[in-house]
């Protein structure tokens, strides 16, 4: 044989070791129409998403469970061009996708985002399409399924007259929203805040929030995807915060919910003979920071929840503060992989000294009066105390009347009629509780921070500070049996 027919046939023979040692068998393809795919889910939802902006990916698993390969013909957007759904099928980017290969008993993703387009309303619109697989003339269907929510987009707005925002759209709010001094903002009930990473509310001027129990004005995070089971929105850090500038007197919160932001309300050093704020039905959760920070104001808060900060939830320096059937409860997780990190859990200071974070000396400030009543005051930790630092520079006043506490005491001058350490019983204080969302999936860090029926909370209120504030946070009357429960909630026994 000659030497050229000699290589030309040592490399066909290495060919064709090559082509069948790679043969992976998928030529063998099963054209049984009963040889179907199956799903991870028949239903892939979004919740609801902002117009214009591109939610997080999710993804579903197609199966093939069969004894031989299947090739599937199609796979396709069944809206095409005008769907508002983006797929991604094993790897590769588009609208329609041919000849997948699936070998037996495996598997491929399919990866969904959605970025949904403006459509005028005010409430939520339906966003359906399908993915659709065609495999051996078989058709098969996986519904993709979103809410797209529009909204006002505003992106360092300074508001320089006064203003009314209502509740036709919600806000989507980067960087800051700022109240210029002098300026009034009139928010209406039923009007949500979606405050992007880091954005914050800074009132230099006057903000009323006038919400409702059905219609609460609500300021949380923007991203409404979820973390291993946990939905973004009840996840801290996920914004900034609101903060009060000095020159910002006679704001009013009621029925309003603040959560999940790098801290919660911050008062900068103000002047106590001016209200700072009147906050009612006020529900301020899950910062990653300081929850409520005060200096030398004077403040008012009735039937309001301060829960779950890494830091202290009251930090109260200087100033004239009362605090009427409020429930404090620290029982912030630690769960570093979903951004609870590391916390001590205090829940109450009261202080008399201001440490500027300028580096400048401390200043004293007499707190005038601190008076809570009718009030719970607990946490997860033995750091989740009251600490009330006083120096002989200025004088600390303060009243626990008729309290839930966490520290070991008795009653005296500064404590009337209130119960040491003795456990709440709230309705549901563990982090890793399962709950459903309206998608009948498993989420977690859902608390529950009203009483069970053999509370020790439940009974002891004082009647007449009651009958100033004789309906609960969900509206309900609290004279509806023999006496008035302490904290923000009436135990319900129909709702239980």
């Amino acid at each position: 044989m000659p030497k050229l027919h000699c290589l030309l046939y040592v490399l066909l023979i290495s060919l064709s070791a090559i082509f069948f040692a790679c043969n992976d068998g998928f030529e063998d393809y099963s054209v049984n129409p009963q040889h179907t795919l199956t799903f991870s889910t028949d239903t892939l939802s979004f919740d609801t998403v902002l117009t214009t902006v591109n939610s997080p990916l999710r993804y579903f698993k197609v199966y093939n469970r069969n004894s031989k390969p299947l090739l599937i013909s199609s796979v396709t957007l069944a809206g095409g061009t005008d769907s508002n759904y983006k797929i991604n099928v094993d790897g590769f980017a588009g609208l329609t996708f041919e000849n997948i290969e699936i070998g037996a008993k495996d598997s491929i993703y399919v990866l969904v985002d959605i970025r949904p387009v403006e459509n005028g309303q005010f409430a939520p619109a339906l966003l359906n399409d399908y993915v659709v697989f065609t495999t051996n003339n078989v058709r098969q269907e996986v519904v993709l399924s979103a809410y797209g929510q529009d909204v006002f987009t505003w992106k360092g707005v300074t508001l320089t007259s006064d203003s009314l925002l209502d509740n036709q759209k919600p806000y989507l709010i980067y960087d800051s929203l700022v109240v210029e001094t002098g300026v009034r903002l009139t928010i209406n009930e039923g009007t949500i805040f979606y405050m992007h990473n880091n954005a914050q509310l800074i009132v230099r001027g006057t903000v009323i929030v006038k919400g409702s129990l059905e219609r609460p004005v609500i300021f949380r995070g923007s991203r409404t995807d979820d973390i291993i089971g946990i939905p973004y929105d009840r996840i801290p850090g996920q914004w900034g915060g609101i903060r009060f500038a000095a020159d910002s007197y006679e704001n009013v919160f009621e029925n309003v919910r603040i959560r999940n932001g790098k801290f919660g309300m911050d008062f900068v050093l103000s002047e106590p003979s001016r209200n700072k704020i009147n906050m009612k039905n006020v529900l301020l959760t899950n910062v990653s920071g300081t929850l409520f920070n005060a200096v030398n104001c004077d403040i008012v808060a009735e039937n309001c929840e301060f829960s779950n900060a890494r830091y202290a939830l009251l930090n109260l320096t200087g100033g004239s503060y009362r605090f009427t059937h409020c429930t404090l409860a620290n029982f912030y997780p630690v769960a570093p992989d979903a951004g609870w990190l590391n916390s001590d859990n205090e829940t109450l200071i009261l202080a008399n000294t201001y440490y500027p974070e300028s580096g400048e000396e401390e200043k004293y400030f007499p707190i005038l009066s601190a008076t809570f009543a009718n009030t719970i005051i607990w946490g997860a930790k033995l750091t989740s105390g009251i600490k009330i630092e006083e120096t002989l520079a200025s004088e600390v006043h303060y009243i626990f009347s008729n309290c839930l506490l966490p520290n070991e005491g008795s009653n005296d001058d500064h404590f009337i009629a209130c119960v040491f350490r003795e456990d709440p019983l709230f309705a549901d204080k563990d982090f890793l509780d399962e709950a459903k969302d309206k998608n009948g999936r498993n989420v977690y860090a859902t608390f529950d921070f009203s009483l069970q029926e053999k509370s020790p909370a439940r009974a002891i209120a004082d009647l007449d500070i009651a009958r100033s504030v004789p309906y609960d946070i969900k509206g309900f009357y609290r004279f509806t049996d023999e006496q008035p429960d302490l904290g923000a909630y009436e135990y319900q026994t129909e709702n239980k």
